[in-house]
């Protein structure tokens, strides 16, 4: 088989976006694809640790950050849409000129709107059909903004499965669809494949995922350290700062990491009584199969985790605080009593993307 060179590209807005990808790259490489990745930064040194054989390109990310208070983190983003447009030209133009220093026969941009290519097949992978903002005016005309960008590309990957099974809520099941050809990929999780179903030994009470822009990412991580420090129970705090490896901490309960690779992640998940996380929406494909308790703390004033939050809240697949006058010791007490169910679970597989490559006429 004729090996084909394809560029993935993931956006910058957290890790979520370079873990998903893994599980992809991985049937990509097996499908006898030569891999390219774009990008910089944490997003690029998780998939080095994960591909070490793949190229890597430099390629600028958004670089988003957020606002301290919620009150402020609407404006503070609406200030930086100047950026993100300059960014989305730029990585158009950088697309062009790496195009033709390492002719690509594939693209696949999660969720950068500018890694599309006129020539080549161009696939966009998101999980946000409907980008959620506290008005629906607003709501429309971002839909409106991003339909016209991701119109562009020639196919469109939804990261989740197809509704009614759906576990996005409104994000994916939208009465109004993109223009181009849709293709639900169903659960991207890495970390599937190291689940112990049998395991009901809780080493530690609870383990907490923190990621995500600044300062918020760190915010978060204190509330969790120092509350976790107050209680008697073993817990296990992972900072999501995999370019800081003197990023850790140790306490007689408390053991902070600044990053852990899948396997050793996954071993945390197996050994927690609960999850305690931001609930952004890969971290919770990753999740599903631990069938966990999970503890959901959305980053205030970000809409799409506030919404993700409340949605399986409702469903009984997580009990969700705010994290405004978030107590642990409440939390832990609240999810013990909480009658959580389990959400359907499909998973990605390579077959499928063959499937699809091959429509795309790959």
């Amino acid at each position: 088989m004729e090996q084909k060179a394809v560029c993935i590209a993931p956006l910058d807005w957290g890790l979520g976006h370079a873990t998903r990808c893994i599980p992809l790259i991985h049937a990509l490489e097996a499908l006898n694809y030569t891999i390219y990745i774009a990008g910089e930064g944490k997003q690029t040194s998780i998939l080095k640790e994960a591909f070490p054989n793949a190229h890597f390109i430099p390629l600028k990310g958004y670089r988003i950050h957020y606002a301290k208070e919620k009150r402020f983190l609407i404006p503070t983003i609406l200030f930086q849409v100047p950026k993100i447009i300059i960014s989305i030209i730029q990585e158009h133009q950088w697309l062009k000129k790496t195009n033709k220093q390492h002719p690509f026969d594939l693209i696949i941009s999660d969720n950068r709107y500018g890694v599309f290519h006129k020539k080549i097949k161009s696939v966009f992978i998101t999980h946000q059909l409907e980008i959620q903002t506290p008005f629906n005016w607003l709501t429309r005309i971002c839909q409106n903004i991003s339909y016209r960008f991701i119109n562009k590309f020639n196919a469109c990957w939804v990261a989740d499965m197809q509704p009614p099974n759906h576990i996005a809520g409104n994000l994916v099941n939208t009465k109004r669809l993109p223009a181009i050809d849709i293709w639900y990929m169903n659960c991207l999780s890495r970390l599937q494949d190291y689940v112990q179903a049998n395991n009901n030994e809780n080493k530690i009470k609870f383990l907490g995922v923190v990621s995500g822009p600044e300062p918020q990412r760190a915010i978060f991580e204190n509330i969790l350290w120092n509350s976790g420090n107050e209680l008697n129970y073993p817990f296990v705090i992972v900072a999501g700062m995999p370019d800081d490896k003197l990023y850790n901490k140790l306490t007689s309960k408390g053991n902070l990491y600044h990053h852990l690779s899948g396997k050793a992640l996954a071993d945390q998940i197996n050994d927690a009584e609960f999850i305690i996380c931001r609930g952004g929406y890969t971290t919770l494909l990753e999740l599903i199969p631990f069938k966990k308790k999970l503890i959901l703390i959305p980053t205030p004033g970000q809409t799409e985790q506030e919404y993700l939050a409340k949605y399986w809240h409702e469903k009984k697949w997580a009990i969700s605080f705010e994290q405004e006058n978030f107590n642990l010791l409440d939390a832990l007490k609240a999810a013990k009593t909480f009658e959580y169910q389990t959400p359907t679970f499909l998973s990605f597989n390579q077959e499928a993307l063959a499937s699809e490559l091959k429509r795309l006429s790959l």
